[in-house]
């Protein structure tokens, strides 16, 4: 691997925060261990690192060793798309009337799959999530302002958090897209939107629909805001062992995620809703469909 492909590796399971701070201390990343969700480097290892080497007197510019959370926030994230993004949303829950569907996945195969195949948990999600749009049209819709029109594409936004602020990059045409397709391009679109690369209006434009993803911050469950004019957005939570009965009765462990869908109570009912997530949730717990062309 090239020291510029080590190096992107490298970033890519750093938090922006931390990675904003490493930069300011001039910290090798290379030398850390993360303890974050699966060992992604987050801003108290480099806080550890920055004592560790007797950097404690040596302070960026405007950060203090103790942050508080608004401060936090306020570093590097751009004024210009916050403001945005927050305008949006505000409209967004003002006009649309939303209700959250929650279900339970046992994501066993997947975890076990993912390996074995060099995917991640969430291209699982999109791949999923990418078919279950194909047989439940009416999900990939949009608000004309009088009725719900169906899409022929799916192109699912894939909400990612930079030192920027939050970007919707857009996997375009989902549906013509096998796992491991979906897992390269999706990959692409995130590096280049977390690492300042550049990138064509295409990569932000056409989305049908909305994959959000916190289950790396140890979010169980949560419901997002839908994006106008899409009529549902996905959430995803982190996967946790919990006590589930076999198929014998008998009580095991089984690492369970947990997907609530916030849907446009104009565009789709509360059946519309159940059904569209128990057709993901059958797909992620056989994933082996998913591996076929």
């Amino acid at each position: 691997m090239t020291q510029s492909g080590k190096s992107k590796n490298i970033r890519s399971r750093v938090s922006p925060a931390a990675l904003k701070l490493a930069a300011e201390l001039g910290i090798d990343l290379n030398s850390l261990r993360g303890s974050g969700s699966q060992g992604k480097i987050v801003l108290a290892d480099i806080e550890q690192a920055q004592s560790m080497s007797g950097l404690e007197n040596k302070q960026p510019t405007g950060y203090c060793q103790k942050v508080s959370l608004p401060n936090l926030l306020e570093r590097g994230k751009s004024v210009k798309i916050r403001r945005l993004l927050a305008l949006k949303m505000e409209k967004a829950w003002q006009t649309i009337p939303h209700f959250y569907v929650t279900i339970s996945v046992d994501m066993t195969d997947v975890v076990r799959l993912r390996h074995d195949h060099n995917v991640t948990i969430n291209d699982f999600v999109l791949a999923a999530t990418a078919r279950a749009l194909v047989e439940h049209p009416w999900v990939n819709a949009t608000w004309n302002g009088e009725q719900g029109i169906e899409l022929a594409d799916i192109n699912i936004a894939i909400a990612t958090a930079t030192d920027r602020g939050l970007y919707y990059p857009v996997l375009q045409q989902c549906e013509q897209l096998t796992l491991q397709q979906i897992s390269k391009k999706a990959h692409e679109l995130t590096e280049k939107t977390m690492f300042h690369e550049e990138q064509q209006r295409e990569d932000f434009s056409g989305a049908t629909f909305t994959i959000t993803n916190m289950g790396m911050l140890g979010v169980e469950s949560f419901g997002a805001i839908i994006t106008p004019p899409q009529a549902a957005v996905l959430s995803v939570g982190t996967i946790k062992g919990e006590v589930v009965v076999d198929n014998q009765g008998d009580p095991a462990v089984a690492p369970i995620m947990r997907l609530t869908l916030s849907a446009d109570h104009r565009v789709l009912d509360g059946v519309d809703v159940a059904e569209f997530l128990g057709t993901i949730k059958c797909y992620l717990e056989a994933p082996v469909v998913l591996l076929q062309p």
